[in-house]
């Protein structure tokens, strides 16, 4: 399968303008609508992991074929997992706000955004997607593989573990390349984050 190209002006327009008389059966194209309760975003930094909410977003599919996709990633959702509240719930509370505040900011770029650009498939239901992933009003392209399962009403996208480097977004608090000076004690965080998607989506009528 060649790689399909997005054309981001067609996805806005079948996505979101289009009226529901052109979702006739004979048309070739479909709008499936991510489900934000059942998608979930998996982070993990250093000793910590957790979660992001996905806010919203959905895949146009064109002849059964993903053919535009573009989400939105809720980072004021940012929670951590690996301890448990009860236990540890100061230092959750100050992890969520130190993630939030110092490092992403999320008051001033309350969301991320990911764009696929190309989805190329590599045998089964692997494939490789290609898009621009934006954040701190950043963007940069971003390539994992991942899994795409379609089914009559359904899409569901799973990635393999992807590798983000946050000073490509320019995040550098308490980071190893460049430490701030009043950075307690000279503690650093990795710079690596890893990031696992689970995207579930259903058609629209």
């Amino acid at each position: 399968m060649k790689s399909v190209k997005i054309n981001i002006i067609l996805f806005l327009f079948v996505a979101l303008f289009i009226s529901q008389n052109i979702w006739a059966q004979k048309s070739p194209y479909a709008f499936f609508r991510a489900d934000t309760i059942q998608s979930t975003i998996l982070w993990k930094c250093d000793k910590h992991n957790g979660k992001i909410n996905l806010s919203e977003g959905g895949f146009v599919t064109h002849n059964k074929q993903i053919a535009a996709g573009i989400f939105h990633i809720d980072m004021l959702s940012i929670k951590d997992v690996d301890m448990d509240t009860k236990t540890y719930g100061t230092a959750v509370i100050i992890l969520e706000n130190t993630l939030k505040n110092d490092f992403f900011k999320v008051k001033k770029y309350p969301t991320a955004t990911f764009q696929i650009v190309s989805i190329k498939k590599i045998a089964g239901n692997k494939y490789k997607v290609t898009g621009d992933f934006t954040l701190h009003d950043i963007k940069n392209c971003l390539t994992f593989d991942a899994s795409i399962l379609f089914e009559k009403d359904k899409i569901m996208m799973t990635s393999d573990n992807i590798i983000l480097d946050r000073t490509d977004w320019g995040i550098y608090r308490m980071s190893p390349q460049r430490p701030y000076s009043d950075d307690e004690n000279g503690w650093t965080v990795p710079d690596k984050i890893e990031i696992k998607i689970r995207i579930i989506a259903k058609k629209e009528s």
